[in-house]
């Protein structure tokens, strides 16, 4: 029989073993060591603890009701060391003997991403960035694609929009939206996202007007959006008129096979 305790993580109540809780509880204090004085620390530790919550569950499944030691060392086997994004004070051997020797990364290899909708780079609802990362492509890709086709299936392209807004849920936390984009969801991954996030947050608090805002929105887009868009379009134009190229030869070439054949070259005499 192994001695439990009751823990609360990213809002879910868990029973973790004994033994399971004092490696995670160090492991959290090592993290709190390595994010001493780090900018959105607090922010940082909950993404990491909803992320370890998501964990648990998945490793767990609906056999488990324990959270195990080989639990804990997988989860933060995924997550990445502390010594990883550097802590001076920590000693990076006594931790990873009290952590075992057999945390391996579930994240080695190319990652299966995920579909959401992107709340950080929309124009409308974030769905056409969120096909750009779940297809890995440029999402000014896209967009140049969804007019293009706009014009040709009208309404139908806008049902099918609304549909995917309503269907597909919104990247919420730093880890849908590091694995939206088919990155490992390391403490590493989730302290850029956090920051970038601040980052943004802090442009909004210095242009908090609208005209100030819609002065850097259009700086932006003349600056990167529109060069992209401009290439984007140039690469569909071109593979348009390599298709209409493509097109036109083989109906050329079926003129002429039918030439051949049939002994008439009246092909538009047949209409």
């Amino acid at each position: 029989m192994v001695e439990t305790r009751n823990i609360s993580l990213g809002g879910l109540l868990f029973h973790v073993e004994l033994p399971a809780y004092n490696v995670l509880n160090g492991y959290l204090a090592d993290l709190k060591k390595v994010l001493r004085g780090a900018e959105g620390k607090d922010d940082i530790l909950q993404e990491v603890e909803y992320r370890l919550a998501e964990l648990f569950t998945e490793f767990m499944g609906a056999s488990r009701t324990v959270v195990t030691l080989g639990d804990v060392e997988k989860a933060c086997g995924q997550l990445g060391e502390p010594t990883e994004f550097g802590d001076p004070d920590v000693d990076g051997a006594d931790k990873g003997a009290r952590r075992g020797s057999d945390s391996s990364s579930a994240d080695d290899g190319p990652r299966q991403r995920r579909m959401f909708r992107d709340p950080d780079d929309r124009i409308i609802g974030g769905v056409a960035t969120g096909i750009a990362h779940r297809i890995g492509v440029d999402p000014v890709l896209v967009r140049v694609l969804a007019v293009f086709l706009l014009f040709i299936s009208g309404p139908v392209l806008v049902l099918l929009y609304v549909f995917l807004w309503c269907i597909v849920p919104k990247a919420r936390s730093v880890s849908d939206r590091v694995a939206m984009k088919g990155e490992p969801v390391t403490v590493d991954a989730i302290k850029d996202s956090v920051e970038d996030q601040l980052k943004k947050a802090q442009e909004q608090f210095d242009n908090p007007h609208v005209r100030g805002r819609v002065r850097s929105a259009w700086t932006h887009f003349i600056s990167d959006q529109l060069p992209r868009f401009l290439k984007a379009l140039t690469k569909v134009l071109g593979w348009l008129l390599l298709l209409i190229v493509v097109l036109t030869l083989l109906a050329f070439g079926g003129f002429i096979l039918s030439a051949l054949v049939t002994g008439s070259w009246n092909f538009f005499g047949a209409f």
